[in-house]
């Protein structure tokens, strides 16, 4: 399977090469336009990072620039997970495309999936065979099925954060998924955010940013 990034990107501001990258995801419908603002944001203190900002692998059929990791036709159990499925290759292969195209390694590479896009990273990121540098998934949940624990070869730090208002993804989901990773050794924390629906406010993305920085860092 041959990837091209599909999407905007921005390079680093004082370097010719990345030390680290961001990879975002978005959510159902969007673009890769969607998330890169905060890239634009965040670019000012990460001097030495690229970000990232891929269209999903697959077009919604009600948008010209309306993209999907999966359907969402039926949000039964099972469809999802079968969505998932399908969509693992062509995130796995960005992944090691990003990682050719700028000489990263996989514990250089943090990932800031929203809503579909977090669920991606719930999912499959556990199941590659070398750690992230650590995921911040917001508005997300965890999609188990019987055999996901056995398949799990890597960890890294998690960050979880939702709306306590959300109207598409319900917050206790997350706590669910904090306490499926708390128990699998996962380093991770979560924070429900009161009156805020299915987004992003200007906290959270203060404390995604902090998560990171502190990564980075490290």
């Amino acid at each position: 399977m041959n990837i091209k990034i599909d999407g905007p990107i921005i390079y680093p501001k004082e370097s010719s090469e990345a030390k680290s990258a961001i990879i975002f995801l978005h959510g159902y419908g969007a673009n890769g336009k969607d998330l890169i603002s905060i890239g634009n944001v965040w670019s000012e203190k990460l001097k030495e990072t690229i970000f990232v900002s891929p269209n999903a692998p697959f077009k919604c059929e009600w948008g010209e620039e309306a993209y999907q990791w999966f359907d969402l036709t039926s949000i039964a159990p099972e469809k999802i997970g079968e969505g998932l499925e399908k969509a693992g290759p062509f995130l796995n292969n960005l992944i090691e495309e990003v990682k050719s195209k700028f000489s990263l390694n996989d514990n250089q590479i943090f990932f800031f999936g929203f809503s579909q896009g977090a669920m991606m990273g719930l999912y499959h990121l556990c199941k590659r065979k070398n750690n992230c540098a650590g995921l911040l998934a917001y508005s997300g949940l965890l999609y188990e099925n019987s055999d996901f624990q056995k398949k799990i070869t890597s960890q890294f730090p998690i960050k979880l954060y939702h709306g306590k208002n959300d109207e598409v993804i319900d917050a206790k989901y997350t706590e669910e998924s904090y306490e499926k990773f708390r128990k699998f050794g996962f380093k991770i924390e979560y924070y429900i955010q009161d009156g805020l629906g299915h987004g992003i406010d200007s906290y959270g993305l203060d404390l995604g940013f902090k998560f990171i920085q502190n990564l980075i860092k490290v």
